[in-house]
């Protein structure tokens, strides 16, 4: 008859997963009221203090040994306070957590009971605190304190303590936006040059040159025709080139004679007065134009006289 091996096939695998609960526990060494009661079980209390974190807890401690050199390694006392200290603790006793307890008894015969779980980054994962009256004296110290001290354990939570630290979430990848584009520079244009409208004529001053230019011409005239008359005279009375009468002339050619140099004098007078009066007539002419094109003037003189030379638009 053939042996069946199918149960044991079903069994290994299962063993197999079935792995104990390993979490290694450090409890710091139990701190309590400096009474003669309590200090004559002093040792008693320390033992019963890890007895009950490894009943409640079902975890692992180190030994009494490897406890003492841990605390004498962090070098600290102040673990009922310092998370820190007792994160030291744990890492110091190759344990994840580490433990803390502190024993009161009160004057009316109660015990206090404090206590807190600190992880081995320094992260209070529990704290407990409770008390208890201790009831009749006849009653054993340190069975009694060693039951408070497991409630103590099992209200921190110890048994659920989970194996293993959660995956540190790592943080979410900083996006970096890129920095917006500069503004696009705007070059303003140039403002347009509008030239000045050219400047209108001045028909007023148009007017006025022309009018003086009119009288000015017509008082050259009349100086003209009395210097022709007087030379006129002047022939006749035989005059010489030098002004002088011929000898022998009576009283009536010598006042003909005054009186054609009275007249020449007038007509000269004249015939420079028009010749200015017109030439300051056209000037003002000419200047009362457009002005896109100024007029120039020149006086030339020569012997006997002067020569006026203007150029220019004509208005």
């Amino acid at each position: 008859m053939p042996l069946r091996v199918e149960p044991l096939l079903v069994l290994l695998p299962a063993l197999a997963l079935a792995e104990p609960r390993s979490l290694t526990v450090v409890p710091y060494p139990l701190e309590f009221d400096p009474r003669p009661e309590l200090n004559a079980s002093s040792d008693k209390l320390k033992g019963a203090w890890i007895e009950a974190v490894r009943e409640a807890g079902e975890v692992i401690t180190p030994s009494r040994r490897e406890l003492d050199a841990a605390v004498v390694a962090i070098g600290r006392r102040d673990c009922r306070t310092a998370n820190d200290c007792l994160a030291q603790l744990a890492v110091k006793g190759a344990g994840l957590y580490a433990l803390h307890a502190m024993l009161e008894l009160s004057e009316g015969g109660v015990f206090t009971v404090t206590a807190r779980v600190v992880r081995d980054d320094g992260r209070l994962m529990g704290s407990f605190s409770a008390a208890t009256p201790r009831g009749e004296k006849k009653r054993a110290l340190v069975p009694f304190v060693k039951q408070l001290l497991v409630d103590a354990v099992k209200g921190l939570g110890v048994p659920t303590l989970p194996a293993f630290k959660e995956a540190a979430t790592a943080p979410p990848p900083v996006v970096v936006e890129p920095p917006p584009p500069p503004p696009v520079a705007v070059v303003p244009e140039p403002p347009e040059v509008i030239a000045p409208p050219p400047t209108p004529p001045t028909p007023v001053g148009r007017i006025v040159g022309f009018t003086l230019l009119g009288v000015g011409v017509a008082a050259a005239g009349t100086g003209g025709a009395l210097v022709g008359l007087a030379q006129g005279s002047a022939r006749s009375l035989m005059v010489d080139a030098r002004g002088f009468l011929p000898p022998g002339a009576d009283a009536d050619s010598l006042a003909r004679a005054r009186a054609a140099n009275s007249t020449q004098l007038a007509g000269l007078v004249l015939l420079g007065a028009g010749g200015a009066v017109a030439v300051g007539g056209l000037l003002l002419a000419l200047l009362s134009g457009t002005g896109e094109s100024p007029a120039s003037v020149a006086l030339v003189p020569f012997a006997g006289g002067l020569v006026a030379t203007i150029g220019g638009d004509w208005p």
